[in-house]
């Protein structure tokens, strides 16, 4: 009986080891300092923000090459707006996304990143479409292109 409690204990200790570790970087957007969590693998970009609540950070979903990104809110029990980043650094569209939700929210185009924050940071804090999206110190590719907002 030892035998079969362990082997029903196996699955979620691998459950547990699989929820990937999410580095805090420093980034700016717009004229804003912040620090959010990188999403800059698969296994990080699936998991992304679900399940965590409340949300202390952000959260940018990078890719190594621009792409169109698709997004959805299942097992993510906050509010989210989301900010596409085009291969420019530049954010080219910012829409909400509802808690839990399984709508489908789809960049407008190829993109190189997507940040997610609470639902009403992007207003509270001034940062808009048009506006530059950059992280010198952890991605400086972010800052070859970067223009004034």
């Amino acid at each position: 009986m030892r035998q079969l409690a362990w082997i029903c204990l196996l699955p979620l200790a691998a459950c547990q080891a699989e929820v990937p570790v999410f580095p805090l970087i420093p980034l700016q957007a717009g004229e804003q300092q912040l620090q959010v969590q990188l999403a800059d693998t698969v296994e990080r970009r699936m998991r992304g923000l679900m399940e965590q609540a409340p949300v202390k950070h952000g959260m940018l979903l990078l890719y190594d090459t621009p792409r169109p990104m698709t997004l959805w809110m299942k097992n993510t029990p906050t509010a989210l707006d989301v900010a596409f980043i085009d291969p420019e650094w530049r954010i080219i569209k910012i829409q909400p996304m509802m808690a839990n939700s399984e709508d489908l929210h789809e960049s407008p185009g190829e993109v190189i990143a997507a940040l997610e924050m609470p639902l009403g940071w992007f207003a509270a804090n001034s940062v808009k479409v048009g506006h530059s999206v950059s992280s010198c110190q952890a991605i400086p590719d972010s800052c070859h292109n970067k223009s004034t907002n």
